[in-house]
C-alpha cells in the first residue's frame, strides 16, 4: 500500500515513516527543503511544499491508502497561524482526501482538543478532529500525550529547562507526565494503517508508566536538585525562547505547562496491540541517537 505522511519533518514525522516504509511505499511532504534530505534517504519519496489548500496534495495523491496528517502545532506567530496550521491545514487534506477518494485517514492530535476550548491551540486542534470525524473517510483519530525523541518541542524544553542553572520546571511540579517514546507512535500508525476493519474513532496513546514532572526533571538531572516553578504563559515564553534559542509563543507556553497526559479515549495501545517502550529505556535510546547524531 502507499501512505502519504503530511508534515513529515521532526521528530514525530521521522518516527511515523520509518516505521511506515518498513512494509509500505511513504510519500511525504514538508515545507522546509532541508527537512527532505534525511527522509529521501530513509526511501520515502518527499514533496516540498504547504498544505493550505486541497490542490497542494491533489497531485501526490493518487493511488494512496492513507493520508496521515501530522501538520500543526502550538508554535505559531500568531492564533490565527495555529488556526491555520492546525485547522485548515486538516481541512485541506480532508478536502484531497476525499476527491481523490483516499480510503483512510490518521490525525495526529492532543489530549483537551475541544471546538469550544478558550485556548486557541486546544480549538484549533478540536475543530480539525471535528473536520475529521463528521467526513465520510473512514478514520483514526490519535490523542497523544508529550512525545519524546531527539528534537520535539516538548521533550526539547523539558530537556532545555531542566539542565539550566537553576534547573526550571515548565509548570506544577507534581503534574503527572506519561511521556510517549516517538518511535511507539510510528509502531502505532503502522499498526493502524494495516488494521483490516473499518475505524471510525477517537484513541488515546500515553507512554506506560506516569511520573511527577519533578521526578522527570531529577532523572534528566541525575541530580535531585530543587527547580524553579515557571507556569505563567508570558514569562514562560520568554525563558523558553532564551534556553532554546528560538522563538517560543505563549500559546506554546501554556501548552507546554499544561501537557502530561492523554486520558478521555480508550487506549490506542491496547486495541491495536502496541508494546510501549518504558520510560528508562526510551531515554536511554534517545541518549544514544542524540549522540549519535
Amino acid at each position: 500500500m502507499t501512505v502519504m505522511v503530511t508534515g513529515a519533518n521532526g521528530v514525530i514525522g521521522d518516527a511515523v515513516v520509518r516505521a511506515l516504509l518498513t512494509r509500505d511505499e511513504v510519500r511525504a511532504t514538508v515545507r522546509r527543503p532541508e527537512t527532505a534530505e534525511p527522509l529521501r534517504a530513509l526511501g520515502a519519496k518527499v514533496a516540498v511544499r504547504g498544505i493550505d489548500h486541497a490542490e497542494d496534495l491533489a497531485e501526490i495523491l493518487p493511488r494512496v491508502h492513507t493520508v496521515v496528517h501530522l501538520v500543526g502545532g502550538p508554535n505559531q506567530p500568531d492564533d490565527d497561524e495555529v488556526l491555520a496550521a492546525n485547522h485548515r491545514s486538516t481541512l485541506a487534506a480532508v478536502a484531497a482526501a476525499l476527491e481523490l477518494e483516499v480510503p483512510r485517514f490518521v490525525l495526529l492530535s492532543v489530549p483537551g482538543a475541544d471546538p469550544a476550548a478558550d485556548d486557541p491551540f486546544l480549538r484549533a486542534k478540536g475543530l480539525a478532529e471535528e473536520a475529521v470525524a463528521t467526513s465520510p473517510l473512514d478514520h483514526a483519530i490519535l490523542r497523544v500525550a508529550p512525545i519524546y525523541g531527539v528534537g520535539g518541542l516538548w521533550f526539547t524544553a523539558v530537556v532545555q529547562a531542566a539542565l539550566a542553572d537553576p534547573p526550571l520546571l515548565i509548570g506544577d511540579g507534581d503534574r503527572p507526565v506519561a511521556p510517549v517514546f516517538a518511535d511507539d507512535v510510528g509502531t502505532l500508525v503502522a499498526a493502524i494503517d494495516d488494521h483490516g476493519g473499518s475505524l471510525g474513532g477517537t484513541w488515546a496513546l500515553e507512554g506506560p508508566e506516569m511520573v511527577p514532572l519533578r521526578d522527570l526533571v531529577h532523572v534528566l538531572r541525575d541530580d535531585a536538585r530543587e527547580a524553579e516553578v515557571l507556569d505563567h504563559p508570558a514569562p514562560l515564553a520568554a525563558r523558553l525562547t532564551d534556553l532554546l534559542e528560538v522563538p517560543v509563543s505563549t500559546t506554546a507556553a501554556r501548552y507546554l505547562a499544561g501537557a502530561g497526559r492523554a486520558a478521555g479515549a480508550p487506549d490506542a495501545a491496547e486495541v491495536f496491540g502496541l508494546e510501549r517502550t518504558g520510560l528508562l529505556e526510551g531515554l536511554r535510546r534517545t541518549l544514544e541517537r542524540a549522540g549519535a547524531g
